[in-house]
């Protein structure tokens, strides 16, 4: 049997495999992305609940009727749409999943089968790796990666709002670095 780490004959190390999907990291961002749609939502509910209350205990005696159901459907429309928008920026964190491998980067994004995508790159292709300020983000223990890519299907992979994110970028720049230098003759830019 042959061992993936020894050296061919010639000495030289043997060269990473095409078909190696070892996961070095896989993930999801934190739902702590959404807090600032969750407290703007919310607020509103809130605001509208208040004056629907109000509304309700007297203001709407001294109007027409009309006027009361234009209040009545206003409110109730606006509560359906902060409800659904809370709920649709919920589902799609928790329906985004990246996974790094030795050779590919993969992302999955998409509430359902029929709007799902998948993108994938090949770390080869990975330009540049950034580690922007955690800005908000690390009051919670959360930081954030971009990496430049030369994919036209994924110029930029955001990996957004994941814990120990210099864990995952030391796991990542060795094996970025050897498929860089490895591959250049193949797919220089």
């Amino acid at each position: 049997m042959s061992d993936p780490d020894a050296k061919e004959e010639t000495g030289a190390p043997k060269s990473a495999e095409y078909t190696d999907e070892t996961i070095l990291w896989e993930g999801k961002p934190s739902q702590i992305v959404n807090l600032p749609t969750f407290l703007w939502w919310g607020g509103i509910s809130i605001a509208i609940l208040i004056f629907k209350s109000m509304w309700d205990d007297g203001m709407a005696t001294q109007y027409p009727p009309i006027v009361d159901l234009i209040i009545s459907w206003s409110t109730t429309g606006v509560q359906v749409v902060a409800v659904t928008s809370m709920l649709y920026a919920y589902l799609a964190i928790r329906y985004t999943h990246t996974t790094i491998t030795h050779n590919k980067i993969k992302e999955v994004r998409g509430i359902t089968k029929i709007f799902r995508q998948e993108l994938f790159c090949e770390i080869s292709d990975v330009k540049d790796v950034k580690s922007p300020p955690a800005g908000l983000l690390a009051l919670f223990g959360l930081a954030s990666i971009v990496m430049e890519t030369s994919d036209n299907d994924q110029p930029t992979i955001k990996i957004r709002a994941i814990r120990n994110r210099n864990l995952v970028v030391e796991q990542f720049l060795p094996v970025w670095r050897e498929l860089k230098v490895e591959r250049r003759g193949y797919f220089s830019d």
